[in-house]
């Protein structure tokens, strides 16, 4: 039969017939093929071990092919070429949300709620050229299930611009970000790392006490000075230690004792409770500069002050304490209530508590 014989276009068609078969055959293979697959085709899938995604935070790294970020405001940061870029999410388990912020080139934070699946960040493609991309989690149930990028074809990760320092911000609903629009990014904890240009996260849970055993807020009993040292928040009642040999922050700055005052867990339990996890975090981190940030509004500074000057006797020398009195003002709007920083309040402190570590650290 003619239609299993060798066949020459070029020679066996005039141009006309030529041109009309070729727009014909493109024609139908553009229609029967979906967009995803034809979009995918082209694409370079990255994994979320590659050695240029740069994790901030608790991260469970367990699983080669899916990475779990917990906490609020933990964070990674890559640098890829190529004009556009896609996350590969998998579901984050009840009661883990999956609300994602997105920043491409600096440029302002985009909110992805329940980010799942495939999610295109670019849906307008860039310039071709090197890019950056930073992927935070919102709030504290939030649960970043990474399991790598999609980049243009060809495109790969190099190396994202390099931090020197890195701090952590420990502590309660404050901390967090909470009642501000953008919770975790609007956060004076993500504003001081951001001023001072460090690697910074955020080990936080609103409503948390610092003392163990007691129920604050409506919350399991677990203090921060326990919590602190897992991998995941309160919500996880079997969460697994936090692997401490990590590479330890330059620095780790603790807000607690607000909610302690407020269920008037009793003043000298509560000094002996901050001593006893200063030390533990010394013997973690022997070389950390650890600042004790006293509580806006008072709430238990005096015993603040006193748990640091346990280890001042005891030899620490690179533990500091830094007050808040003044920062912040209920009448200027610098409250969302009589104890939430609104946004301007949070950006206030993160400008204040930024001098005062430049001073005190020598940053």
């Amino acid at each position: 039969m003619k239609i299993r014989k060798p066949f020459d276009l070029r020679t066996s068609l005039p141009r006309t017939r030529v041109l009309l078969v070729f727009l014909l055959l493109t024609a139908t293979v553009i229609l029967a093929a979906p967009s995803i697959h034809r979009v995918n085709a082209d694409m370079a899938a990255v994994g979320p071990d590659d050695p240029y995604i740069h994790y901030v935070g608790r991260w469970d790294t367990s699983a080669p092919d899916t990475y779990r970020g917990y906490w609020a405001g933990t964070s990674f940061t890559t640098a890829f070429t190529g004009g556009s870029v896609r996350l590969r999410l998998g579901d984050a388990a009840p009661p883990a949300g999956s609300d994602l912020y997105a920043s491409v080139d600096g440029g302002p934070f985009h909110l992805y709620k329940n980010a799942s699946g495939i999610v295109n960040l670019t849906p307008e493609r860039l310039i071709p050229g090197e890019h950056t991309l930073t992927v935070v989690t919102r709030n504290i149930r939030d649960v970043a299930v990474f399991k790598g990028l999609l980049l243009d074809e060809g495109a790969q990760t190099i190396p994202p611009p390099e931090r020197r320092r890195s701090i952590e911000f420990v502590g309660d609903s404050i901390t967090v970000g909470y009642k501000t629009p953008n919770v975790s990014i609007e956060s004076y904890a993500w504003l001081t790392g951001e001023r001072l240009n460090a690697d910074h996260t955020q080990i936080a849970y609103t409503g948390i006490c610092l003392v163990d055993g007691v129920s604050c807020n409506g919350l399991p009993p677990s203090g921060m000075s326990e919590q602190y040292f897992k991998l995941q928040p309160l919500d996880y009642a079997g969460s697994p230690d936090w692997q401490m040999d990590q590479e330890a922050p330059d620095a780790v700055v603790i807000n607690l004792g607000t909610n302690d005052a407020r269920a008037e867990i009793d003043g000298g339990t509560f000094r002996d409770a901050y001593a006893r996890f200063l030390e533990r975090l010394r013997q973690a981190y022997p070389d950390t500069e650890l600042v004790v940030l006293l509580p806006l509004n008072g709430y238990m500074n005096e015993e603040s002050r006193a748990a640091a000057e346990n280890r001042h006797s005891a030899g620490d020398t690179k533990l500091h304490v830094i007050a808040t009195d003044g920062w912040l003002s209920e009448r200027d709007g610098d409250y969302t209530d009589t104890l939430h920083p609104s946004a301007q309040g949070n950006a206030k402190m993160a400008s204040r508590l930024a001098e005062e570590l430049r001073e005190t650290l020598g940053w």
